[in-house]
């Protein structure tokens, strides 16, 4: 992967994470929660076999900001295939089968690391859009 395609992938996680977020706070209920959930979180995004581009996701006093490489301090570690994070992200992928499918790289679709689990189970409320009711 190039550094043009790595740029690209970067800039289009960072705007479906935004618009999660701004999706989000569009509904009253949600104001709470995104105000309250404070995490640095890395993310892995599998991008080839031997290959992973790093970002981070910052949430602190209601402002998410994302931004490039790792954080030496963080709370969780996240890796997954970007494709496969869209899926979560999008609800098509439930938690449950991120934990438990395997990738196209014969890894779990969703892996983590760190102990705050507390922020691993909150995550799904942040990064996935709400369904819409019609």
């Amino acid at each position: 992967m190039d550094d043009t395609q790595r740029e690209t992938l970067f800039l289009t996680i960072k705007a479906v994470i935004d618009g999660i977020i701004a999706d989000k706070r569009e509904n009253p209920k949600n104001a709470k929660r995104l105000n309250s959930f404070k995490a640095r979180i890395n993310i892995g995004l599998h991008v080839e076999e031997d290959d992973i581009l790093w970002i981070n996701l910052v949430a602190k006093d209601g402002r998410y900001t994302v931004e490039k490489d790792t954080l030496e301090e963080y709370d969780l570690e996240l890796i997954s295939d970007p494709e496969d994070l869209m899926f979560f992200c999008n609800g098509q992928y439930s938690v449950m089968h991120m934990m438990l499918k395997k990738n196209r790289f014969g890894k779990r679709k969703l892996r983590f690391k760190g102990r705050a689990y507390g922020k691993l189970l909150a995550l799904p409320k942040i990064l996935v859009l709400d369904k819409k009711e019609h």
